[in-house]
């Protein structure tokens, strides 16, 4: 239990461990790995600093829940009582969001919902006799079955999976449809108190006051970018300061236009700063385009915003800052999230015939890189005779006599007893001698290559089909290498499962971080030992009974020729 305490010099303290389950995702959402912090001034009265505490620790066991809910799919559960509040804050992101939306869209939006009452699947369910007597809103209330078939036009209408996802939020499905049924009332009244505002009528919102939430200062009504005019008229600042952070509030302004700074959501600032890592944030300057590191938007985008923000909120212009913690859910790291690589692995798993070559290294690669840590471009060039046994140990020879090798040195990587289980070695055992997963090129190629033009080599080129693939799956995130994800990931997983960064760097052919490092590889056995501690993907800790190194059988299928080699299909994976 983490316990509010004063540290030397009065400041309110405390520290909160993180689960080993959840750290990596926690880290990138909120920045925070091994542990969750909390500070706050000794200025702070000691009562009020109680009261965020105890609102710190709340949402800290929050974050945790959702996560593991999200990782489990089983998402989060909701009374009635926190379902509606969960409506109110929807129709206060909805309205703020489309605050200037014409009244021709409203009635649209309207009507694709009364439509819906008309239209299969909607139809077949009341009769034409019930459809005539009961109004819309009873046919709502009296039938589940019309409830069932209007929710999703509802969520879609009310694009609650923007919202949801802004929120980080997973749900039941139980959870989702208590949700959406508040939607039923709140939509229309949504989109009622929308059309009232663009026939210029901005009286009292009478609906929203039935809400559970906490109350909030008014709007001023003030833009992002006639905020930070005041902000630099009151400063002074130097012209060099003004002219570098200019472009980043007038972006902000731009992607926010019609919108007050005070209209802000968290979410919102979150997903604009998480936008800022690969958008263009100097559009319409006439400059190149730039590429941002997550770094480097905290270290500038979200300064120069955050600044600004939090004197708009010393100054009374702001109730609060949206973006007092909006980077720290900025993606810090470059491995995959669990969900990631659950969706690619998953995804490999799923390709059973290899009529391509590229089939087999979708099915192959992603396994082999998740559990050898080495570079794609290394597994891609593989030919069968680098695939190997010493003594007792089947491992992989990676080695610049099959390719482009970082500093040209060859290395032996151990197998993963969860690739053996899924038959990679009678994969390798059926496919012909010669490259893996492409086809060679003829003998007398390198004579026909123009040198002014010179081609990828066929391994570079299946790495870019491969890394292609995995953004087609959704692994959309810019920042993210979908290829090289795997060496950081490798290393994250590895530490976890307690192998020391030694072996890790043996391993991934990483240059030790020390000359006194650099003494004493680790041997074949050490390394091999260090990989039984990897947890298998998918399956927790648990490993095969028996030795991990006798193959497991494979039910017989029917393997035709294919481009890939002989095989041209794969048994499921073990247990």
């Amino acid at each position: 239990m983490a316990s509010l305490r004063q540290d030397s010099r009065g400041n309110y303290v405390s520290r909160k461990k993180l689960p080993n389950d959840i750290r990596d995702e926690y880290g990138r959402l909120f920045g925070q790995r091994h542990e969750a912090k909390f500070f706050r001034p000794a200025s702070t009265d000691k009562r009020e600093a109680q009261r965020q505490f105890s609102a710190w620790s709340a949402e800290v066991d929050g974050n945790i829940i959702a996560i593991r809910a999200a990782r489990d799919g089983t998402g989060l559960s909701l009374t009635p009582a926190q379902a509606r509040k969960l409506a109110g804050e929807w129709y206060d992101w909805f309205t703020a969001k489309h605050a200037h939306i014409s009244a021709e869209e409203i009635d649209r939006r309207r009507d694709v919902i009364v439509d819906a009452f008309t239209e299969p699947p909607i139809g077949p369910v009341v009769t034409e006799e019930e459809y005539d007597r009961f109004s819309l809103d009873e046919l709502w209330h009296e039938f589940p079955e019309v409830r069932e078939d209007i929710r999703p036009v509802l969520a879609d209408v009310g694009e609650t999976a923007q919202f949801l996802a802004a929120k980080q939020i997973t749900l039941t499905n139980a959870a989702r449809n208590l949700f959406l049924d508040w939607l039923w009332d709140d939509l229309f009244a949504a989109l009622h108190r929308l059309k009232r505002r663009a026939q210029g009528d901005y009286g009292p919102d009478k609906y929203a006051e039935r809400f559970p939430k906490d109350t909030q200062e008014p709007d001023s009504g003030i833009t992002p970018w006639q905020l930070f005019e005041l902000w630099v008229k009151e400063r002074q600042l130097a012209a060099g300061t003004v002219e570098n952070w200019r472009y980043m509030l007038r972006a902000l302004n731009d992607d926010f236009e019609g919108r007050s700074a005070g209209s802000i959501q968290p979410e919102e600032a979150a997903a604009w700063l998480r936008k800022c890592v690969t958008a263009n944030t100097l559009a319409g300057t006439g400059q190149h385009k730039r590429t941002r590191t997550a770094q480097t938007v905290k270290n500038t985008t979200a300064k120069a915003v955050n600044t600004v923000f939090r004197w708009g909120v010393r100054k009374k212009h702001l109730a609060r800052n949206p973006f007092e913690h909006a980077a720290d859910k900025l993606r810090d790291t470059q491995a995959f999230t669990p969900e990631e690589r659950s969706k690619i692995l998953s995804a490999a798993l799923a390709v059973k015939a290899f009529r391509k070559r590229d089939d087999a290294a979708r099915r192959w690669v992603p396994w082999l890189c998740a559990y050898t840590g080495a570079r794609v471009g290394e597994i891609t060039q593989l030919r069968k005779s680098d695939v190997t046994k010493r003594g007792d140990i089947h491992a992989l020879k990676i080695t610049p006599e099959a390719g482009t090798v970082k500093s040209a040195q060859a290395r032996v990587v151990p197998l993963h007893e969860h690739l053996i289980a899924q038959g990679f070695l009678r994969f390798v055992e059926d496919h012909r001698d010669g490259p893996l997963f492409y086809k060679p090129r003829p003998t007398n190629a390198a004579a026909e290559v123009d040198p002014l033009k010179p081609k990828k080599a066929p391994g570079a080129q299946v790495r870019q089909r491969l890394a292609d693939w995995v953004r087609e799956l959704g692994v959309t995130d810019e920042e993210l290498s979908p290829n090289h994800g795997w060496r950081h990931t490798f290393k994250v997983v590895g530490r976890n499962a307690g192998i020391s960064d030694k072996h890790l760097d043996d391993i991934c052919g990483h240059a030790p971080a020390s000359v006194g490092q650099g003494y004493g590889r680790a041997s074949l056995e050490d390394m091999d030992a260090a990989i039984r501690r990897l947890p298998r993907y998918g399956s927790g800790t648990s490993r095969p009974k028996g030795s991990r190194r006798t193959q497991r059988s494979h039910k017989a299928h029917k393997r035709p020729k294919g481009a890939g080699g002989r095989v041209t299909t794969v048994a499921a994976v073990g247990r």
